[in-house]
């Protein structure tokens, strides 16, 4: 019987609970997609070819900054939002990347993690601005213009001065109350003298992507990475490690845990393994309640399950604090199932079934489940007297 776990060396909690940050590739194709479209439909302009620069700012920055804004918020407030955690309540998760955005929830680094999928999904959608109004600017003949029934470009030119300030060393991206004057188009006025102004705001466009599209998320993103790697470091020393005095036996000079073989007076039936009713009755057991839970429950589910759990916890004694974890002997531990007992306490009972019947669990499968066992403080094997086979 394979599983995750050495039963030579039982790795420690930190190792199995926490992971280095990694970037989540559906979260960054949504960025890259709503970039590349966004940027291709704003630069293609009217019927006559004219691209409004006006929109070009609400794309290049007022959506990028808009976007920091509410990410650097969602990260202090620790709720909020942003775009990775709106992109997770997309149905394009599967089943492992499910458990996984659970475990970060468990783990309270959710926010941190969504803090620096933002930031990547943002610096992918700079990327694609970018690509495509470079081949655009190569491929096409652009024309920059700007239309407002409000606006003069006397008002307009000191908010575009302040917009230019951190390129203010490149001439070419500075604007110029002239090349407003120049470029500002009507409807009504098909009367254009000087083309080669309306194709000079491409320096101004491109430096405004460079810096508050493409650099201000690239600088997020390498604060973030480091924030989180700093956040699970600290969670990874503040792991509670196994008690010395625990209770174990030995088998082939390996730790084990030890079976017991009575249940809590009160306690919360996890059905990880997902067993039947029928199964459940062969059993005889009676929990206090039942937690949707496993790797078949949707995350939302288990969210919805993992909150009230909690709550009752908050409000238990030891004993209702107590889980029953429903496993399938035959099947190896897996990472996930530690990662969900490690911040909890309670039995683990491994059922065997032979033909729909409950039986005892072998005895290979079972030292394989009290080795697991013994790698999480506060758990033990359960085994009802009548399976015990040395009883």
């Amino acid at each position: 019987m394979q599983s995750d776990y050495s039963s030579e060396n039982p790795p420690h909690l930190s190792q199995l609970a926490l992971s280095k940050p990694t970037l989540s590739a559906p979260i960054i194709l949504v960025g890259f997609l709503c970039g590349l479209f966004l940027s291709i439909g704003v630069l293609n302009g009217d019927e006559s070819g004219r691209v409004n620069l006006l929109y070009l700012l609400m794309v290049y920055l007022f959506i990028p900054l808009v976007g920091a804004f509410l990410s650097v918020t969602s990260l202090i407030n620790g709720r909020g939002i942003n775009v990775a955690r709106l992109i997770s309540a997309l149905p394009i998760w599967r089943q492992p990347q499910q458990t996984m955005l659970l475990r970060l929830r468990q783990q309270k680094l959710d926010k941190h993690w969504f803090f620096l999928q933002s930031q990547a999904a943002a610096l992918a959608y700079a990327v694609a601005s970018l690509i495509s109004f470079f081949i655009l600017l190569l491929a096409t003949d652009m024309n920059f213009v700007w239309r407002s029934t409000i606006l003069h470009a006397e008002q307009l030119y000191p908010v575009l001065k302040v917009i230019a300030a951190p390129w203010w060393f490149w001439d070419m991206a500075q604007p110029t109350t002239e090349l407003l004057r120049a470029t500002q188009d009507s409807r009504l006025i098909n009367n254009y003298d000087n083309t080669a102004n309306y194709g000079q705001w491409w320096a101004f466009i491109l430096a405004t992507q460079v810096v508050y599209s493409f650099a201000l998320r690239g600088a997020l993103l390498a604060i973030s990475t480091a924030l989180i790697r700093k956040t699970i470091s600290k969670a990874a020393n503040n792991m509670p490690s196994v008690p010395q005095g625990r209770v174990a036996a030995k088998n082939e000079n390996h730790a084990i845990a030890a079976l017991v073989h009575s249940l809590p007076v009160k306690y919360t039936l996890s059905n990880w393994a997902a067993f039947n009713k029928n199964t459940i009755e062969q059993l005889a057991i009676s929990p206090s309640s039942v937690l949707t839970e496993g790797p078949s429950v949707a995350l939302e589910d288990r969210d919805v399950a993992l909150e009230d759990q909690n709550v009752a916890f908050e409000e238990s004694t030891y004993d209702e604090q107590s889980l029953l974890v429903l496993v399938k002997s035959w099947e190896p531990p897996m990472g996930e199932l530690h990662d969900f007992l490690h911040n909890q306490k309670g039995v683990i009972f491994p059922v065997n079934l032979m033909k729909n019947e409950v039986v005892p669990p072998e005895s290979n499968h079972l030292k394989e489940w009290q080795r697991f066992a013994q790698s999480l403080p506060h758990w033990a094997i359960y085994l009802p007297e009548t399976m015990d086979m040395k009883s």
